[in-house]
């Protein structure tokens, strides 16, 4: 199997702030220099544009622009499996994507209309019923319709099959740009984001 370069291009959304698209551009072109040369010049300019996106998304006080940075940040911790941003960056990355608490995992589809109280079980997400769930631009797939059997879910948490040619619970692929996710991962996106990972097409069907 292929390594992985340190370094992986990531997928902005042209509906970025403009300060944090031009950061992902300076990412992506580095990276693209840095898979074809391992050079010490362009590690450090690497690095810088790291410090660079830590900075802002520190320093920045439009919600937009500050939600923005975190998916960056995302973006780019999935691609490389973490290690790339300091812990107090990423919690406050997961804060900000509504990833920090119980509270912000309710899920409204699931029929709560109540912040969960004290003496309520720990949140489990399997029992999110996605069936129950009114969802577009998303469909769940058999093994046969992977695109190759190492296709690697979204989340960047491993292959959809293991070594025997399964997987755990039902596959799902964006039918946007052809993502496909472990079925716990697709629940973890709706709850964080409603929105696929890669492309951003909404899977969430609004309610009129």
């Amino acid at each position: 199997m292929a390594t992985v370069p340190k370094w992986s291009k990531i997928p902005p959304d042209a509906k970025w702030d403009k300060k944090v698209r031009k950061l992902a551009d300076e990412y992506n072109d580095l990276a693209s220099k840095l898979q074809k040369k391992d050079d010490a010049k362009l590690s450090r300019k690497m690095d810088e544009t790291v410090f660079k996106i830590e900075e802002g998304f520190r320093n920045e006080k439009n919600t937009k622009a500050r939600r923005d940075f975190a998916f960056l940040i995302q973006l780019i911790e999935e691609r490389h499996k973490g290690g790339v941003f300091p812990a107090d960056i990423l919690h406050m990355q997961e804060q900000t994507l509504g990833g920090g608490s119980d509270t912000a995992l309710e899920f409204k589809q699931m029929g709560q209309t109540e912040p969960p109280s004290q003496t309520q079980q720990q949140f489990n997400i399997e029992t999110i019923d996605l069936a129950q769930v009114p969802m577009i631009n998303v469909e769940k797939i058999t093994p046969d319709d992977l695109e190759k059997v190492t296709q690697k879910c979204a989340f960047g948490d491993g292959e959809i099959l293991d070594e025997h040619g399964r997987t755990d619970g039902q596959i799902w692929r964006c039918k946007s740009c052809g993502t496909v996710y472990h079925e716990n991962c697709l629940r973890v996106c709706l709850l964080t984001k409603g929105s696929c990972l890669i492309c951003d097409a909404e899977y969430l069907q609004q309610q009129k």
